[in-house]
């Protein structure tokens, strides 16, 4: 607990609240825990949730100050408009056939409420690890513009009418070009931006149980 607390720039104190459930588990202290646990803030987001569904954002982020703490607000789940869960997402070369067809829904969290078509994808290779493991779900918010290192679901053109989608880090975008970059085994490729339909972020998962 003590390393823990010197890891996220706090006390032994604040960490043993957080613990017992005698301070409120917020956005920021989820960003704050992840990192040194080594895992998705969404993994620690799940753990919560039986204890009153308090959690945080999937995004990452870096480590905040204690005076940014006192200001965040805890996250929370509307069932009332559950987000579709398509077609499972490969995170490998090849990707896999996207076919917006549900097979089941997730709750959806603070970060999508009310964000049209946004919807959620199981990663069905390692090629991500050890960022997406094979059984996360992925949360896509497809409004939002990506950025430089950005984690994001590529959805590329049609193909005799279905698509296919890969999960990859963004590297480079413009006009002409997509460079992508996937973890196992190291490796970074492009692709034209002809070939692409969409290209949407990932704000975060939630891992396999």
């Amino acid at each position: 607990m003590q390393g823990l607390a010197e890891r996220v720039e706090s006390s032994r104190q604040q960490i043993h609240k957080l613990e017992r459930g005698e301070r409120q588990l917020t956005e920021t202290w989820m960003r704050r825990l992840a990192r040194p646990l080594s895992c998705e803030p969404a993994e620690l987001l799940i753990e919560s949730r039986p204890h009153g569904d308090n959690g945080a954002s999937a995004e990452g982020g870096e480590v905040a100050s204690d005076s940014d703490v006192t200001d965040a607000r805890p996250i929370s789940f509307d069932r009332r408009d559950p987000i579709p869960v398509y077609a499972s997402a490969q995170g490998g070369p090849d990707g896999t056939i996207l076919t917006y067809e549900p097979i089941e829904f997730a709750d959806r969290p603070e970060p999508l409420f009310g964000v049209r078509n946004a919807f959620a994808m199981y990663v069905v290779n390692d090629s991500m690890e050890p960022k997406y493991s094979q059984g996360a779900l992925l949360l896509v918010h497809p409004g939002r513009p990506v950025r430089r290192n950005d984690y994001v679901l590529v959805v590329k053109q049609s193909k005799d009418g279905e698509h296919s989608a890969l999960v990859k880090q963004l590297v480079h975008i413009d006009s002409n070009r997509i460079v992508l970059r996937q973890f196992n085994p190291a490796h970074e490729f492009e692709l034209s931006t002809d070939d692409i339909a969409s290209v949407s972020l990932v704000i975060g998962s939630y891992e396999s149980r």
